[in-house]
């Protein structure tokens, strides 16, 4: 049985969820997201480190927001006419701003938990790869969602289901590879915002739940425009 926080539904056995994940497949990534994988681990490291999962959520926000901002400016349209507009063209833009809302404020939550994990464990950051990195990735990646989504909506949901698909399945080798977080508590003052969990191992499972949330939203976006399935 699942619960509701702030839209999105949370497993309440999650070691169950994790197992899950680990038994399928990632989904492909296109040729940009295999540059930018490739980039991060260059900067990053091959491993898994929470200060790379703190620059990938970075940059996860942003195909909400082209998603957000689009539905804005299409509604601005509609509405800025001598015409009078039927509720039914209008509902699938609230539809998608609502969704893009919600999905931003959980990547955000999910951005501002690693810091602050990272932070009581003061582990640095570096200029480079905490400053510098992650906001000239964000430049660029805000500017490519916003033209994907403009040229072809189909091609955003695409990538961001495969983006969310690699996010969800590297949460869950990393909770694999740290079994001691199992017996680690848990504590931030951002589960004011997010579910509370007991334990590190927890936390990070709920995390990598959360993106394979945002990943089937991304197929059902995909699907209602195309008909078919992603492969």
């Amino acid at each position: 049985m699942a619960r509701h926080i702030r839209g999105l539904p949370v497993e309440k056995d999650l070691k169950a969820a994790q197992e899950e994940t680990l038994k399928t497949s990632t989904m492909r990534p296109n040729l940009i997201l295999k540059v930018m994988f490739v980039a991060m681990d260059l900067v990053y490291g091959s491993g898994r480190s929470l200060l790379k999962f703190k620059s990938i959520e970075i940059l996860a926000r942003y195909p909400y927001e082209a998603w957000e901002n689009s539905s804005y400016h299409k509604l601005t349209r509609l509405y800025s006419r001598t015409g009078y507009t039927k509720k039914n063209k209008s509902d699938n833009l609230v539809r998608l701003i609502e969704l893009s809302r919600k999905s931003q404020d959980n990547e955000q939550w999910h951005m501002m938990i690693i810091e602050d994990i990272m932070r009581q464990n003061k582990i640095k950051q570096g200029w480079f790869r905490a400053r510098l990195v992650p906001r000239v990735l964000a430049f660029g990646y805000l500017g490519l969602t916003r033209l994907l989504y403009g040229l072809n909506p189909k091609w955003s949901f695409a990538m961001n289901a495969k983006f969310e698909s690699h996010a969800e399945h590297e949460y869950m080798l990393m909770v694999q590879e740290h079994p001691e977080w199992d017996n680690e508590p848990a504590s931030t003052e951002y589960f004011q915002y997010y579910p509370k969990q007991a334990t590190m191992a927890d936390l990070f499972r709920g995390i990598g739940l959360d993106e394979r949330h945002h990943m089937q939203e991304s197929l059902n976006e995909y699907e209602g425009l195309t008909g078919k399935r992603l492969s």
